[in-house]
Order: structure tokens, then sequence, then C-alpha cells
């Protein structure tokens, strides 16, 4: 997978942020603009929260993510790999594509 399918993935994620969350972080809220919940693994909490509207791609795009407790952040495709403990890439992307019910390349 290339680097701008991975950031096509993302992107069409991040427009779907809500759905996203309430699949893969069941155990947060929506507060406004965020969704949000302990970590990206679905622990109950508020310390991460997940911007869900803005640009597609840049600073304060949908689907960006920051865990406050711990610094750290990512995408969509973070949360879905951390959330169903998958290791391989490839794996992350057949869940994002059946997620979004794309067709596997």
């Amino acid at each position: 997978m290339t680097r701008h399918d991975a950031s096509d993935l993302a992107a069409r994620l991040g427009r779907q942020a809500e759905a996203v969350c309430r699949h893969y972080l069941s155990s947060g809220v929506r507060q406004g603009r965020y969704w949000l919940v302990g970590d990206a693994r679905n622990t109950p909490g508020r310390s991460m929260f997940v911007r869900l509207n803005g640009p597609e791609s840049g600073r304060g795009a949908a689907g960006k993510w920051t865990d406050a407790a711990t610094g750290e952040h990512g995408d969509l495709l973070d949360v879905i790999r951390e959330a169903c403990g998958l290791a391989d890439f490839k794996e992350v992307a057949d869940e994002a594509r059946r997620f979004l019910s794309l067709p596997h390349p």
C-alpha cells in the first residue's frame, strides 16, 4: 500500500469520524465537536479527544486525535489498529476498507 492510499483511507475515515468513533471507540461520548474517550484502545475516560469536524487534512483535520494523558496522537487508522489489536498495516487497511464498504484492491 502506498502512502497515498493510506492518506486516502484516513481522509475517507475522517469524513465519517463520528461513525468511526461510535463503532471503534464505543466507550466514549460526543461533546461538541469532539469524541472523548480514555485512549485509542477504547478504555473509558476523557483524556483522548478525536476531532469530528474540520478539513480533510492539515491542522485541525477531522479524524485526528490526541491523548492529553500520554501525548500520543494520530488518525483514525491508528484508532482502528489499537481498538482491534492489529499489528500489520495491511490488516488495518483491510478493516478500514471493510468499515467504509470499499472493495479490496
